[in-house]
């Protein structure tokens, strides 16, 4: 969603810098040196999102603001500011501005918070939700690119698919996705794992869609019946033929190098194949899964995300990948009637999916495994080598430690300094030292 910012900032660069930034960004800017001009063209109806420096010609912003927000009470306001005191932290609470950025600030982060208020608290929050709505799969990452490449190209054909995915990783999602969107949406999908009546399973698809989940779990016998019925649907002529999409979250080849799967069946299943990110490799979509799912919970479009809870969202390992992004977002809003989902309400819930016994097993099998390590590395401390034994140890940290900050920053190296404590040159140096691309 692309909105009207209305930028207030008195030093030329920064103010330019910000425009370019935010025209880049698909926004449409108008830019003023003066308080009075910004609150002028608010109180006219102008503007989507206001972003504004704290200082303009001696003056604080916090003077015009009241005035503002009552011609314009639902306006979000960005603000920020080099005066980076409490007092300053507190007016920003004071006069219900959505977020404050310090300076210097990283242009990544300015970008993002006009996003969110756009999708948190602005008046198309209604229209905003209303194109999610329309969209079949939510994000626009990366990772899900291939698989949207991949479901034009095999939405039309006659191949079998098969859609390999981790546990809530939108299998059925896919499935559906290559049903409605070819020549059999008009057909039936079929949903089954019963072949036991191959005539009647054909009448009932009718030449639509069979769609399996779970292939793995099928018995031998319902191996044997699907593949008489793959043989048996090779006689049907192609435009009336069905196609089987099955899903999986487990490995076939091992299965069938095991005699738990029959080989020729997998040959014939898998003919185009789909295989599902998890949700920890597609990080740029958490916060737009969990505001479509906010915005689903609760239709009064009145309820955002602290952009604290946001960024604890981000960094969360999704074990159940989107599912259970969508059940803790249903929790919250059934726990907490507050307008704002806080980082507090987010950690308290996502502490409870975890048990302490799972807790205190994974940290006794670390404690372990780096004995073990740091044993092995002081025994053979008197070979010959560049680095201490305690440089090597730190090594086993410090590496994975960056490497997964960036990844939950998206690279960026500001942010993924913040999270780690430490200064950003500091980072890049430690990045050259451990050959961190």
């Amino acid at each position: 969603m692309k909105y009207e910012i209305l930028l207030a900032e008195d030093d030329d660069s920064i103010r330019l810098v910000l425009s370019k930034a935010l025209s880049r960004a698909g926004h449409s800017v108008r830019a003023t040196d003066n308080p009075e001009t910004l609150k002028k063209w608010a109180v006219g109806g102008t503007g989507d999102i206001i972003l504004t420096d704290v200082m303009m010609g001696g003056r604080e912003v916090f003077e015009t603001l009241p005035d503002l927000m009552e011609a314009r009470p639902d306006i979000p306001v960005i603000v920020i500011s080099g005066n980076n005191t409490v007092n300053t932290a507190i007016k920003t609470g004071q006069h219900r501005v959505f977020e404050y950025i310090p300076k210097p600030f990283d242009l990544t982060d300015v970008v993002q918070a006009v996003s969110r208020a756009g999708q948190s608290v602005n008046p198309k929050k209604g229209k905003v939700s209303a194109e999610y709505s329309k969209l079949p799969m939510i994000g626009r990452s990366n990772a899900m690119q291939p698989i949207y490449r991949a479901i034009s190209r095999f939405a039309s054909g006659n191949l079998p698919v098969l859609i390999q995915g981790a546990v809530g990783s939108g299998k059925d999602v896919v499935a559906k996705l290559l049903h409605d969107g070819g020549p059999r949406k008009t057909r039936p999908f079929l949903r089954t794992t019963d072949f036991s009546n191959l005539s009647l399973t054909l009448q009932k698809v009718n030449g639509g869609d069979i769609y399996i989940d779970e292939i793995a779990g099928l018995s031998q016998m319902q191996q044997d019946e699907l593949l008489a019925l793959m043989t048996e649907s090779e006689q049907i002529p192609a435009d009336r033929r069905p196609r089987i999409i099955s899903a999986t979250r487990k490995d076939l080849r091992s299965l069938v190098e095991v005699g738990e799967f029959r080989d020729d069946l997998l040959f014939r299943i898998n003919v185009a194949e789909i295989r599902l990110p998890r949700l920890i490799d597609r990080g740029e979509d958490i916060v737009e899964l969990a505001e479509y799912f906010l915005a689903q919970e609760t239709r009064s479009g009145t309820r955002r995300f602290q952009s604290e809870a946001l960024d604890l969202l981000r960094r969360h390992d999704w074990v159940g990948n989107v599912r259970e992004l969508e059940n803790l977002i249903r929790r919250l809003t059934l726990l907490y009637s507050d307008d704002v989902i806080t980082a507090e309400m987010v950690s308290d819930e996502l502490e409870k999916d975890i048990p302490t016994e799972r807790k205190k097993e994974d940290a006794d099998k670390l404690e372990v495994l780096l004995s073990s390590a740091c044993r092995q590395t002081l025994a053979t401390s008197s070979e010959i080598s560049e680095f201490t034994p305690h440089q090597i140890a730190v090594a086993w940290v410090e590496k994975p430690l960056i490497i997964e900050a960036l990844r939950l920053t998206g690279g960026n190296k500001a942010k993924a300094a913040d999270i780690l404590g430490i200064h950003r040159n500091t980072l890049r140096t430690k990045m050259r030292a451990l050959e961190i691309d």
